[in-house]
């Protein structure tokens, strides 16, 4: 997988923007959504608060500009990772989606990072700027799959399915996973995954000479 330093939230912050989606990042993690603050985040930042208000009108606005950072960084290391193989692209897309990136000093355990996503997102369910934002994710998902589906059809590498029904079930089965896997504490994720790449091989791969 990446390089470590191509990592979001190691190393030195770019800018003070950076630093503060950083500040946010950790201090999720510490206290999670109903315990976060922008004092505990300012804290984390080494920053007044003030600061934080002049850019963001409260928690739920930093929240979302946070949520939009996140999946820039997503597309980043994607790029960075991609291969031109559909096939593993497709492995790797999902792999970076549940947490299979290197372990580094600075990162929270990755089951951590999951749950805050599964935290976040449950705000959507009473908050209608976070579903806005989840339904605006949710779609940017489903069409990166759809293109690495229509990519692996056009390539003779995957059968000639639905792409974009097949994208939904696939991230539909994404998201199932990262919720059972923070609700639970049997550590379910090691083998939703493995069913999830049984699936692609079975349903999408061609096999030689087909």
């Amino acid at each position: 997988m990446t390089d470590a330093d191509a990592i979001p939230f190691t190393g030195e912050p770019a800018d003070s923007h950076e630093a503060i989606m950083r500040a946010t990042f950790y201090a999720l993690q510490e206290h999670g959504y109903a315990g976060l603050s922008i004092q505990r985040i300012a804290d984390e930042a080494d920053l007044s608060k003030s600061t934080f208000y002049h850019h963001f009108d409260g928690k739920d606005d930093l929240l979302l500009a946070f949520l939009e950072f996140i999946l820039d960084e997503f597309d980043r290391v994607f790029q960075l990772e991609s291969s031109g193989d559909p096939a593993q692209d497709l492995l790797t897309f999902f792999a970076l989606i549940l947490g299979d990136f290197p372990t580094a000093e600075e990162m929270p355990d990755p089951n951590d990072v999951l749950a805050s996503y599964v935290e976040l997102r449950a705000q959507a369910v009473r908050n209608p700027e976070f579903k806005t934002k989840f339904t605006e994710t949710d779609h940017r998902f489903t069409a990166r799959i759809t293109a690495l589906i229509e990519e692996g059809i056009e390539k003779g590498v995957f059968a000639d399915v639905d792409a974009e029904r097949t994208a939904q079930f696939l991230l539909t089965s994404l998201d199932g996973i990262l919720l059972q896997n923070a609700t639970r504490n049997d550590n379910p994720l090691p083998g939703m995954r493995e069913a999830m790449e049984r699936y692609i091989e079975r349903e999408l791969l061609l096999s030689d000479g087909e």
